[in-house]
């Protein structure tokens, strides 16, 4: 992530900074307070008197040499005992430190440095600049404490090198642990050389570094971004490489957030981490991943297929090299959002766990024993073991023991198989449902029912809206009769090797060794179909056709075709009849019916000479 890669650096320059500013304060002290043999400086008791200056020298220069070479030049307009008693350098004050070759290694610029007779505490003031090593320091105000070996400013000071500029409102560094503190507000920002690439921005309160360690510690508002990333929290701790040319590590602590921009500034935003705490890896200056826990809450959007917004306890992610979201996996009561928030595409996923792979572009969830994984969508829900989203909207895969609930007015099923008024249930070993197709399919040991009706079957499909249904691998059907007057509630069970219901006229169409089993009769035939009531799934008419057999009791009647009508309850078999007993007499004629309501059997002829002839059954 190359907003916490730039932030090292940045924070890194300003310390090279301001240690050279401790040097360069100590050996000001050096030569101002006990180095200046050739022009003494003299020792002041006390006070001037009347408040005057005393002892002092114009055009102050001197020059400071080891071993014959030059290594030091030290300016000033004037130098004087102030009425205050303390010694004052004064005027265009320049601290020059020269290399082997006579070549400028630092240069120190201020108004005025003043410090009391053998006080070990300097202070310089007044457009106060430093420059070494590439790096520039400023500000109005620096001071050095040579016994605490620290070097700082409590107003604000600036820093600048090739490629970070910044500020902050107080400076202290403390030479003999190494540490620099940034308090009452900073920001750096790291630009890459030659205006390459977008700036690294990194503020806060205040910011502690331990170079010993390579850890530091920004508390207060801290937010850092680099065009790629952005990323704020209550406190970040962070551990520099070892080159500290880059970091480690980053634990973003409090409120944390960490949003994925992606290298395209203009597109949206491929995703953002919120939670109490977000801990960050990188690899050769970019984020590569990423653990989060405490009321985690993301949003993610992958390169391709639907976004996803999930809320769990805890979770970790990959990141992409450009920055964009890759795979997670999520923990501790996980819920899922996936597809355009509020759209009817959209599915709620909830489970234990979940994980997402950007290859796939799938979201599995899974639960526990006793909980399983849940699944929300245009009023479906569906509880499974395992359950897979993706990579399309409305794409959903359950397994290991499905249940599918269509809750009350959760679609238009009103011409439906099921109606919107109550619950329809389906359990199944397995479910898939295709964004785009408007079908969910079950397979494995399928049961449909809604009140007392019910449909069983190896496969079954239904239609988005319920209106159509098609089931297969061998198929029954319980449903009722409409009610006689007076009667009991009549039951009739329909079955083949397939199903199809059309809401177009209401009729269910079984084909492949279909039957129908009412009270005391069963019909059997190649095809049956049955029509249903407007509104209900009780079953007004039946037809059957090709090689049909009805049994009842010890008779048997065979036929081309057959009818039935529930408000007559009469079963009407055509096509050259033969009636048998099951006693090998068998009789012939142009219509069979069976009256299930008196147990009566009519056999008639329709020719000249039409007769019938009835048999109590």
């Amino acid at each position: 992530m190359s907003a916490q890669r730039a932030s090292g650096p940045a924070r890194l320059a300003a310390f090279a900074a301001a240690a050279v500013l401790v040097v360069l304060a100590a050996l000001l002290a050096v030569r101002l307070a006990g180095r200046r043999e050739p022009a003494r400086t003299p020792v002041a008791t006390g006070l001037p008197p009347e408040g005057r200056t005393v002892d002092l020298k114009e055009r102050v220069r001197h020059e400071e040499y080891e071993a014959g070479r030059l290594v030091a030049v030290i300016r000033g307009d004037k130098f004087f005992l102030g009425p205050d008693g303390r010694n004052h350098l004064q005027g265009s004050v320049e601290v020059l430190t020269l290399g082997p070759a006579g070549e400028a290694v630092s240069r120190l610029a201020a108004d005025e440095v003043v410090y009391d007779p053998g006080s070990s505490r300097f202070s310089f003031s007044g457009h106060v600049r430093v420059e070494a090593g590439g790096v520039v320091l400023e500000g109005d105000r620096f001071d050095y404490d040579k016994t605490g070996q620290t070097f700082g400013t409590s107003e604000e000071g600036r820093f600048a090198s090739k490629t970070m500029t910044g500020r902050a409102k107080g400076i202290v560094y403390a030479e003999s642990s190494g540490e620099i503190r940034l308090d009452g507000g900073f920001e750096t920002v790291l630009s890459a050389p030659g205006g390459a690439g977008e700036p690294v921005v990194l503020s806060g309160a205040s910011l502690t570094y331990r170079s010993g360690d390579r850890r530091g510690r920004v508390d207060g508002q801290a937010a850092f971004s680099d065009g790629r990333i952005r990323g704020g929290s209550s406190s970040l701790s962070f551990k520099a490489a070892g080159d500290e040319s880059a970091l480690d590590s980053a634990l973003f602590e409090g409120q944390a957030r960490v949003d994925l921009t992606g290298a395209d500034r203009n597109a949206r935003e491929s995703g953002a981490i919120a939670a109490d705490r977000v801990d960050v890896s990188f690899r050769r200056g970019l984020m590569s991943s990423a653990e989060a826990e405490g009321s985690v809450v993301f949003s993610l959007q992958p390169s391709a297929g639907p976004s996803i917004r999930v809320r769990a306890g805890r979770a970790k992610f990959s990141v992409g090299p450009e920055g964009a979201a890759g795979d997670w996996a999520a923990s501790g009561g996980v819920t899922a959002e996936i597809g355009p928030s509020g759209d009817d595409g959209m599915t709620a996923v909830a489970g234990d766990s979940a994980e997402f792979t950007v290859a796939t572009g799938i979201l599995r969830a899974g639960g526990q024993a006793g909980r399983p994984a849940v699944a929300d969508s245009a009023g479906i829900r569906i509880e499974a073991p395992l359950l897979a989203a993706g990579p399309a909207a409305g794409d959903l895969a359950a397994s290991e023991g499905v249940r599918c609930i269509f809750e009350p007015g959760g679609g238009d099923r009103t011409a439906g198989f099921f109606s919107t008024d109550e619950e329809a249930f389906v359990t199944a070993d397995r479910l898939v449902r295709k964004d785009g197709t408007g079908i969910v399919a079950f397979t494995g040991a399928v049961r449909a029912w809604q009140g007392g009706e019910s449909v069983r079957a190896g496969e079954l499909e239904i239609s988005g809206d319920g209106q159509g249904m098609r089931a297969g691998g061998g198929v029954s059907a319980a449903l009722v009769l409409p009610a006689a007057a007076a009667g009991p509630e009549r039951r009739v069970e329909i079955g083949g090797g397939t199903m199809v219901f059309s809401a177009a006229g209401r009729a269910l169409s079984f084909e492949d060794r279909s039957y129908v089993q009412l009270s005391g009769a069963r019909l059997e035939a190649r095809s049956i179909s049955a029509v249903l009531a407007p509104g209900s799934r009780a079953v007004v008419s039946l037809t059957a056709r090709t090689d049909v057999v009805l049994s009842k009791g010890r008779y048997e009647g065979r036929g081309a075709a057959a009818a039935y009508e529930a408000a007559s309850d009469r079963l009407v078999l055509t096509g050259k009849p033969v009636l048998t007993d099951g006693k090998g007499a068998a009789a012939r004629g142009d219509k069979l019916t069976f009256d299930l309501a008196d147990d009566k059997i009519l056999l008639e002829n329709e020719g000249q000479g039409r007769t019938t002839t009835v048999v109590k059954s």
